[in-house]
């Protein structure tokens, strides 16, 4: 288990590409050996790749699935999350913008999925908020630096705790491992269509034994330009259509008889598409993955390693450019142009919801955006490792410095005009979630011009929002968020095994860890403060945008959106901000909270005021011990010989976690009070992984394991978040003191291995999973205190908390909290309730080399799950498909080899976070992917691959209650990549 211990790093670890890589041990997990079928060589490349995962299958000794080393280069993977898709269990998640590549595991969110690299933690590059821990960003790893992967799904008392799910473990090549005095280069065009781009992909591996079997390095280079674009047309939410004189029917009928002309219930409720988003981002940058390592074989007994890992996705050419419709705005004229739908649900009253899927509108909000951002994302480490061994005892201890570092600069301009006088009319039709059929019609853009003076705050800002000073309802927001995240996770480990020759335990074990983990995290809001937009924002500085030019927009699969000279405009945001920045001169502090202005980075703006509450500047710091005792066990039951693990992992950790303490108008809003919330927990986590061998083909393997996952401190934050309005003080207490998820698992397997290189596979699991958190409200004043906050003697009157008015802040600053007084205090705090998943996996290998010619060059994988969540409802996990399934077929004669992988999800249930994504939860339809790789073997030397992605062009989309009512429709296009390797020696 882990535990993490910070140690000074110097600026230039910190800094450098070679010299802040990190390192990591390999896995103990997977050292048990057992008895394997008669070898034989096999040449063909796929059938060899698959062959080679099996037999790490075959001989661990938990339950593991995993991909070879060679196997990694040879799958059509754009980055190391699209590679695990091929494992059993494992779902791609790709509702994340930019390419994450985040996964899901055996039915449970990718925070719940430990990632480590040769059995040790490193620091994930993630900025996530998701309250079920934070993701680690695959998409950030180039998979050709690791050799191989496994995904380890059941825990043993040696392994580092965090993985309720399991546990990804990134495999870097030890030096003495790898073959003398090799060199390989390939060099990649990958054309990315929809982008219309063509990127240079480069991979440098090589490895020398320095002193035979004594001395040895290797190292693996990846670099690559990224070039993607997504194309989306979005219905952020539904809203109700407008009872009132904004109802026109197509017959100048109002609401009332509208409805009853179209036989709907008194109580019924209709719905229409209430905001539009028709948009088009494209990312570029650039990509960089290195892994090295040096080994040294002192003696017979004593080895001596180091490993490194470094990578960084460095976007600093990002856009997106979207316009965005508000026909749910107050003042905008609906008149339903199809007869309304039934959704087949109700609100919280029991009404029957109908929904409106064709509108015409007039008087509209119309706006259009665009923003630019530049991202970020860098892990590295270095790992120093010694082992000492003889007949009788292995020793070792390992030294790991690992860092990560997440930047976010995002800035956006966006022109609009007020609903009600625009003028601005059109008409939108959805498709009803066939995107052939979506419409989206303007009239009068031109109506929002941007040639009149503009008005500007000059005090800090608590909006972003502009006006022109003749016509209030032409505006424009001008804002963006600036997010800095630095990570550290350091470790010290002491390992210790005593062969043993009792009856029943072949070996004891036992190890100590201690590790340091750090997280500083920081934010600010851009705003129009102080700026002179004055013949700086005008129409010549608006354009078409950029991807509809082209006219491949959504592939041509969706000729109804509103393009380029049809209301989509676009503004150079860089040129712009440029121009504006420079406009600002000195800027007075506020004269209500005397807050000085502070420019952010990278956009020159004035911050934003009143934004210290967000939650997201903090810092937090945990310190874990952590010991385990294990046993391998080595006996028979009925003459059939059973082998495997009994251990238990013992782990301590204290949490200090601080933020700055705003209370309206009462601190010292530049100086900021640092106020610490304090945690600290122990867990005892048996484990136990046996395996029999049935047959000398056939093994059952049962486990059983406790396990914890720490929340993500970016949703549980130190922060004390206090505001006012009239009458009311919203209180939002820290929740960086809540509880880590624990759960029990339970786990079972059949592994018929039926033919060499081949395997049948039935594994079921269940895991108890508790200790969820959520947010609960309070009217408790003892809470407060423990807090150190003082609002007055507080009551329950007619259902709400008043407080008396006699608060600690009344001598500081009188008037802030009155008798009476509605105070609203919330609290993140674990929850009784207990969700149980369980699922199954089936999966089939199979190579059909003992058929005659041609069809010995035949073989395959077919795996499917199933996974299904017994829990309340509002605890239920979100993000997670009930079954996924991957058809693999490949065919191999000589030196020319092809592969074909179709991958797929059922649908799921997603949570919305944040007004980019929309209003609600919704569904993901389900979905499949056929992906394509095939090579020719030109000489011994040299070889030519091609590789094909998303070939049957599948899109991926959400909708909310009924498929008819699309949220969301992304197109990402097709994407080839052509390869040309060559084996120096």
């Amino acid at each position: 288990m882990t535990s993490n211990r910070i140690f000074p790093i110097s600026p230039v670890f910190t800094k450098t590409l070679l010299s802040t890589v990190i390192a990591l041990t390999t896995a103990p997990a997977l050292a048990q050996q057992t008895d394997t079928l008669e070898e034989v060589v096999v040449t063909a490349q796929f059938q060899r790749n698959l062959d080679n995962a099996l037999d790490t299958k075959r001989n661990a000794s938990t339950i593991v699935d995993g991909i070879s080393a060679d196997d990694i280069g040879t799958l059509p993977a754009l980055d190391m999350g699209e590679a695990l898709q091929a494992v059993a269990g494992v779902q791609l998640n790709r509702e994340g913008e930019r390419r994450e590549s985040s996964i899901n595991l055996r039915g449970m969110p990718s925070g719940f999925v430990k990632t480590t690299a040769n059995g040790q933690t490193f620091a994930s590059p993630s900025r996530s908020n998701k309250a079920f821990g934070a993701p680690n960003p695959f998409g950030a790893f180039d998979p050709a630096v690791f050799n191989g992967t496994n995904v380890i799904k059941t825990q043993t008392a040696a392994m580092q705790e965090g993985g309720i799910a399991g546990t990804v473990d990134l495999i870097l090549p030890r030096a003495l491992d790898k073959k003398d005095g090799r060199l390989d280069l390939s060099v990649a065009g990958r054309s990315e269509q929809l982008a219309d781009a063509l990127d240079a992909e480069m991979v440098l591996s090589g490895s020398k034994h320095l002193i035979t079997d004594k001395l040895a390095v290797t190292a693996t280079l990846a670099t690559s330009e990224q070039t993607f674009r997504r194309d989306t047309i979005k219905v952020n939410r539904y809203d109700n259509i407008p009872a009132n004189g904004n109802f026109v029917g197509a017959n100048g009928e109002d609401f009332a008889t509208w409805k009853a002309n179209n036989n709907l219930p008194d109580n019924a409720i209709v719905k229409m598409p209430g905001e539009l988003r028709q948009g088009s981002e494209i990312n570029e940058g650039t990509r960089t993955s290195f892994s090295g390592g040096i080994e040294f074989q002192a003696n017979d007994n004593l080895k001596l390693g180091m490993n490194v890992l470094y990578t960084e996705r460095d976007m600093d050419e990002n856009g997106q450019q979207e316009i965005d419709l508000r026909t749910r705005s107050s003042g905008t004229k609906i008149t339903p142009n199809s007869a309304p739908r039934d959704t087949g649900t109700v609100d919280s009253d029991g009404n029957p919801i109908f929904t409106v899927t064709d509108i015409l509108f007039d008087d509209v909000d119309y706006r259009y955006t665009s923003r630019t951002w530049d991202t970020l994302e860098q892990s590295q480490a270095v790992l120093l490792d010694a082992e000492w061994a003889n007949d009788d005892w292995t020793v070792d201890g390992l030294v790991s410095f690992t860092s990560a570092e997440n930047n976010w600069n995002e800035l956006f301009y966006t022109p609009y005009y007020r609903a009600g006088s625009s003028g601005i009319s059109g008409r939108l039709y959805t498709g009803e979630g066939n995107i052939g059929n979506y419409l989206f019609e303007l009239q009068n853009v031109d109506n929002l011009d941007l040639n009149g003076e503009w008005r500007v705050l000059d005090t800090l800002s608590s909006a972003g929002e502009v006006t022109q000073v003749d016509n209030t309802n032409i505006r424009a927001l001008i804002t963006g968020t600036y997010e800095t995240l630095e990570t550290e996770a350091n470790a010290f480990e002491f390992n210790a095994k005593r062969e043993l020759e009792l009856p029943g335990v072949s070996a004891l074990s036992f190890g100590y860890r201690f590790s340091s983990e750090s997280q500083d995290s920081d934010r600010l809001r851009s705003s129009p403060t102080g700026v002179d937009l004055n013949g700086l924002l005008t129409n010549d500085m608006r354009g078409n945008p950029a991807y509809v030019s082209e006219g491949n927009f959504f592939g041509g699969e969706a000729n109804g959106f509103a393009g380029a000279g049809a209301g989509w405009y676009a503004i150079d945001v860089d040129r712009l901000n440029a121009l504006v920045a420079a406009t600002i001169g000195e800027v007075a502090p506020d004269p209500v909270t005397g807050e000085q202005p502070v420019r952010v980075p990278s956009t020159d703006l004035i911050a934003r005021g009143g934004q210290q509450n967000a939650g997201l500047v903090y810092d937090v710091e945990l310190d874990t011990h952590a010991l385990y005792l294990m046993t391998d066990l080595d006996f028979s039951i009925a003459g059939l010989p059973v082998t495997g693990n009994l251990g238990v992992r013992y782990v301590n950790s204290e949490q200090t976690a601080s933020s700055p303490y705003y209370a309206f108008g009462a601190t010292d809003i530049n100086n900021p009070e640092q106020r610490r919330v304090e945690n600290d927990y122990d867990f005892l986590l048996p484990s136990m992984n046996l395996a029999m061998d049935l047959r000398e083909d056939l093994v059952l393997r049962v486990a059983y394991g406790e396990s914890i996952s720490r929340p993500n401190v970016r949703a549980a934050t130190p922060a004390t978040m206090i505001s006012t309005r009239p009458g009311e003080v919203i209180v939002q207490l820290p929740g960086a003191d809540v509880e880590p998820f624990s759960a029990r698992s339970y786990d079972i397997s059949l592994e018929w291995y039926n033919r060499e290189g081949s395997a049948i596979t039935f594994a079921a699991f269940q895991k108890d999973i508790e200790n969820f958190f959520t947010s609960v409200a309070s009217c408790d004043p003892d809470l407060l205190s423990a807090y150190n906050l003082d609002l007055g003697g507080l009551s329950v009157t007619g259902g709400n908390c008043v407080t008396n008015g006699a608060d600690a802040y009344d001598a500081i600053d009188a008037g802030y909290i009155a008798a009476g007084d509605q105070i609203s205090i919330s609290k993140i705090q674990n929850v009784d309730e207990q969700i149980q998943v369980q699922g199954y996996e089936v999966s089939i290998q199979q190579n059909l080399s003992f058929l005659p010619y041609p069809w010995n060059g035949f073989g395959g994988i077919v795996n499917y799950s199933s996974t299904s969540q017994d829990s309340p409802l509002e605890a239920r996990i979100p993000g997670i498909s009930d079954d996924t399934y991957n058809v693999i077929g490949y065919y191999e004669d000589g030196p020319f080899g092809i592969r074909l992988a179709y991958n797929y999800r059922s649908e799921y249930e997603l949570e919305s976070v944040g007004t980019f994504n929309g209003e609600g939860n919704k569904n993901v339809k389900a979905a499949g992917r056929l992906d394509l790789s095939a090579y020719y073997n030109v000489t011994d030397n040299f070889s030519l691959s091609l590789k094909g992605y998303n070939l049957t062009e599948a899109l991926y989309e959400e909708y909310q209650d009924t498929e008819f009512q699309p949220r969301a429709t992304h197109f990402d296009g097709r994407i080839f990549v052509l390869q040309a390797k060559y084996n120096f020696f």
